[in-house]
């Protein structure tokens, strides 16, 4: 890793720090003093209306929320592990590779479509998930077949457009110009046809220092929220356990020619009654 690489996973470290202090902060201050307002008294009728009532409605709010804190801790790893690994992830003898050109998007021109008869099976664009199997040392090499080669450091995914004493030659269909020369020993993947379109533009995303800073922080501020909620509703329940029951309260009431007497119940929280 280069110190430029090195600097910036600092100052991405201290940022996301950063974030989840003034973060929790800005959460515990807002306990504080909402715990104030209530034990004042000040939410008494909103506490009682909410935690005596039949439907709560709570159990899709923490489906959500753990729902939203499996899908971005799920993404935030995924960057993680491909950021680690370079450019794929393996899976026994088989690897997916992120595609992050449109090289092998398209057919740049007629004649190179008829060379190849107008297939499009074997092409891949910007994001997409493409499954690679491992080349054998001793592999046999097929012109027209998509394989992966490294080159510094980083793996270019062409096809095989000629071999010409011992050396290969690659051209993604959808540049002009061939790359230059490949020898036998750099064509590690051999592209099996299958792919998961688009998927992989999140996982691109992941990868970047400030998808993995925003995904840190997006996986923070759910966590703080769901811990800030708990805190909230233990102080409501509090509250709300220390509140008088509601007494229920006969009101009687009388036409204005004194022969009939309508007589029902209400819930107050007094026993007077009205009359």
């Amino acid at each position: 890793m280069n110190p430029i690489a090195i600097i910036t996973a600092v100052v991405v470290a201290l940022l996301t720090i950063a974030v989840f202090g003034l973060a929790w902060l800005a959460y515990r201050s807002c306990v504080k003093a909402y715990g104030m307002e209530v034990s004042q008294g000040r939410h008494d009728d909103a506490i009682r209306k909410r935690y005596r009532s039949k439907k709560r409605g709570r159990i899709p709010l923490l489906v959500g929320s753990w729902a939203t804190l499996v899908a971005l801790s799920s993404l935030f790893v995924t960057g993680m592990v491909y950021r680690a690994r370079g450019e794929n992830l393996s899976f026994d003898d088989r690897v997916a590779l992120v595609i992050r050109s449109g090289s092998m998007s398209d057919f740049c021109n007629d004649a190179i479509a008829e060379q190849y008869g107008h297939d499009r099976s074997l092409q891949f664009g910007i994001g997409d998930i493409c499954a690679f199997d491992l080349v054998p040392p001793d592999g046999e090499l097929k012109v027209g077949e998509v394989y992966g080669y490294r080159r510094k450091g980083v793996v270019v995914t062409h096809r095989l457009a000629s071999v010409s004493e011992g050396l290969y030659r690659f051209r993604g269909d959808n540049n002009l110009s061939f790359d230059g020369p490949v020898s036998r020993d750099m064509v590690v993947y051999h592209y099996t046809g299958h792919k998961v379109p688009a998927i992989g533009t999140f996982v691109l995303y992941a990868q970047s220092y400030f998808g993995l800073w925003s995904l840190a922080c997006m996986v923070g501020i759910t966590v703080s929220s769901e811990v800030v909620h708990r805190q909230v509703e233990r102080i409501e329940r509090r509250r709300n356990a220390s509140l008088p029951e509601p007494r229920k309260v006969r009101v009687r009431f009388r036409r204005r020619d004194g022969t009939e007497a309508i007589i029902y119940e209400r819930r107050e929280g007094t026993d007077d009654e009205g009359r």
